[in-house]
């Protein structure tokens, strides 16, 4: 008697034991159901207009050259809610949001999406991408691809570009270490892999992509120079960072300037990292997200939250925002950009809980935080080669 009771407790523990484990798992299915996007979602009337921002997440080429990992578009609503749709997976992929059209990019094919959604399919496959934008005067979208070395050229990189109805496949015949824009064509840095010099380089972008180079840059030690952020121009000059790392603890950050009317190149000296911590984690989230320029003040954000800011006026520099910094957080799922004089920043803590942040760059203050939901759920968050690669504000 005492046997057969023993038994139906044993049978009874484990029956609680496949039921709580059975409610979890439908929970978490349940959870993902909910956060989980399809083609059919992004068709809906009205779908963009509710959302307030978009994230861009992949695996890297590594994982992706062996056929396997994905990319995912994650849309977050006015609310805080995430939802993701699966793409095909394309390292460094990113959105752009123009007025009332975001174009969204994966490896084989592109998507804009307004008040309806257009695929377009291409022939080409690409993984590995380099910056998306769009040219307001020729209404043209456009996204740059870091391809590989060449047969006909040094080196090559495709470029997407149209707008509703009609993309185009070109190339620039050049590696291309950073990007920008005017209103009507783009601007690219290049630089030459065997001498390792630079050039800043225009394209326009007709029924091909024609370059035509504006200037060599005579920097110091070109070859030991990497460029940390985007090209970014006002009516008078270019910016962009270049990094120069010397060794675990040591690390020099200078700020090239361009006259755009006169051609004459400046170098500043712009931050010195001389500790191993900062070397190792003040990489930008983003290299193309990372400077922004307004009313003759030029702004950089690296990977420990640090903002700041170079007056061309004053010719001085400073640090003007420390963004929240989560030290236990999972910096692979980190981003930020500039948006309308601001900057968003969004991240996560030791529990996997996610925060959007607003911070005004005038006020150099923070002006909203928001919770984002089932993030966690939607990335693969112990996957090591799986990243945010962009964060978009619509």
């Amino acid at each position: 008697m005492k046997l057969k009771k023993s038994i139906i407790f044993v049978v009874m523990i484990v029956l609680l034991i496949v039921g709580i484990f059975a409610f979890n798992s439908y929970k978490k299915a349940s959870k993902l159901n909910g956060a989980t996007l399809t083609i059919r979602d992004l068709k809906q009337q009205n779908f963009l207009k509710k959302q307030q921002a978009v994230l861009y997440a992949s695996s890297t080429t590594e994982v992706l050259q062996k056929g396997k990992g994905d990319s995912r578009v994650i849309f977050i609503d006015q609310q805080g809610n995430a939802r993701g749709l699966k793409l095909s997976g394309l390292e460094d992929g990113s959105t752009y949001f123009n007025t009332d059209e975001l174009l969204i990019e994966e490896s084989n094919r592109l998507m804009l999406l307004g008040d309806k959604l257009n695929i377009y399919d291409l022939p080409s496959e690409e993984l590995r991408g380099i910056q998306t934008g769009y040219l307001p005067k020729t209404k043209q979208f456009y996204s740059l691809y870091n391809t590989g070395f060449s047969t006909k050229h040094d080196y090559k990189t495709v470029i997407r570009f149209g707008e509703e109805g009609d993309f185009h496949i070109s190339q620039v015949p050049h590696f291309v270490s950073s990007v920008g824009q005017l209103s009507d064509r783009i601007i690219v840095l290049t630089q030459d892999l065997i001498t390792g010099e630079f050039a800043l380089q225009e394209v326009q972008l007709k029924k091909e992509a024609k370059t035509k180079k504006l200037l060599d840059l005579p920097l110091e030690n070109a070859a030991d120079l990497d460029a940390l952020t985007p090209v970014v121009a006002d009516k008078h000059n270019f910016y962009f960072v270049m990094t120069n790392y010397q060794a675990n603890n040591r690390e020099d950050l200078e700020l090239v300037i361009v006259n755009r009317e006169t051609n004459k190149v400046k170098t500043k000296p712009f931050i010195k990292y001389r500790a191993e911590d900062q070397v190792t984690n003040a990489l930008p989230y983003n290299f193309n997200r990372s400077a922004y320029v307004n009313n003759g003040h030029f702004y950089y954000a690296n990977g420990l939250g640090e903002v700041f800011e170079y007056s061309d006026a004053t010719g001085k520099t400073q640090k003007i925002l420390q963004l929240h910094h989560e030290k236990k957080g999972n910096r692979r799922f980190g981003q930020v950009t500039f948006n309308n004089n601001q900057i968003y920043y969004i991240y996560s803590n030791e529990d996997r809980e996610f925060f959007l942040e607003t911070y005004d760059l005038q006020s150099k203050k923070k002006i909203k935080v928001q919770e984002i939901k089932n993030l966690e759920s939607i990335l693969p968050m112990d996957d090591k080669n799986y990243f945010l690669t962009s964060l978009e504000i619509l």
